[in-house]
């Protein structure tokens, strides 16, 4: 049979859509494909991250590694506040057993005015003068330290370092950046817990860690609610979210979990040290 030569059809390789039709079906299918792979290499990254050794971990977040995030006072104006932090944290830690005794925590204030406390990896615990004065008991306080505890047994500031620079390299990687010594550098200021949104379920894990050490150091859970209620009231007033809240969610759930508490198992609050409250009132330690 002879072979008679003949044109393709016209259009072949056009297809019957219009154009647009078609990169928004190859737009939204590559965005979606990217999501999904970040999705499951986030969910990789959280769990391989969970099993690193606590003692490595603060090997590697230790002062002189994690930069200007530890926003420190003058010392001579602020050690008293400091160190009587550092003993309320030791004194709470120890309420938890030998389960997480490879833990060790440092505590650093810093002088914003802002009530928050962030939860650094490494075992370190940020306190601004702003929390320090929108308690009224050590009770209030002692809740909060413990909050940024429970995030530290549990891994939460790893794991949402872990996530972070693991998609930062999947983008790198697909975008064709150089990222040299970026890796570096996100380690050093994504650590900043404050930059690192925490889950529902991370918080209420946190709450009910930090309500049972405040239930064994104090033999009761009074206090617990305190500085939550100052958030909410803050919120309130000013019909604006606090920089906690842009961080740590609260609802009105949680604040009713913790308020029940206290009302099963109640006692007399501990006051702060009258020393501690008037090293606050200096000017050199709040701004």
């Amino acid at each position: 049979m002879k072979y008679i030569p003949s044109q393709p059809p016209e259009g072949i390789n056009v297809p019957n859509e219009h154009p647009l039709k078609s990169l928004l079906i190859l737009t939204t299918g590559t965005i979606t494909s990217i999501l999904i792979i970040l999705f499951v290499i986030s969910l990789l990254a959280d769990f391989v991250v969970s099993f690193i050794p606590v003692e490595y971990e603060q090997s590697l977040f230790k002062d002189k590694n994690i930069g200007d995030l530890v926003m420190k006072t003058d010392s001579e104006s602020s050690g008293d506040v400091q160190q009587y932090l550092q003993t309320l944290v030791n004194s709470l830690h120890q309420q938890a057993g030998s389960e997480y005794s490879d833990h060790v925590f440092k505590v650093s204030l810093n002088t914003m005015s802002q009530p928050n406390a962030f939860a650094v990896p490494g075992g370190h615990i940020i306190v601004t003068t702003g929390l320090l004065n929108s308690v009224t008991s050590e009770n209030g306080l002692a809740m909060v330290l413990a909050h940024e505890i429970g995030h530290h047994y549990e891994r939460h500031p790893l794991r949402g370092l872990g996530r972070g620079l693991v998609v930062a390299l999947f983008l790198s990687a697909i975008s064709g950046f150089d990222i040299g010594g970026y890796a570096d550098k996100f380690v050093e200021r994504t650590a900043f817990i404050g930059q690192l949104a925490y889950s529902r379920k991370q918080e209420t894990a946190s709450d009910q860690i930090a309500l049972t050490l405040l239930q064994k150091k104090y033999g009761h859970a009074n206090g617990a609610s305190e500085f939550f209620n100052f958030i909410k009231s803050t919120s309130e007033d000013s019909h604006e979210s606090p920089v906690f809240l842009s961080t740590h969610p609260s609802t009105q759930e949680r604040l009713d979990y913790l308020k029940q508490a206290e009302r099963q198992d109640y006692g007399d609050k501990n006051m702060i040290p009258n020393n501690i409250l008037e090293q606050l009132q200096k000017k050199s330690v709040i701004q």
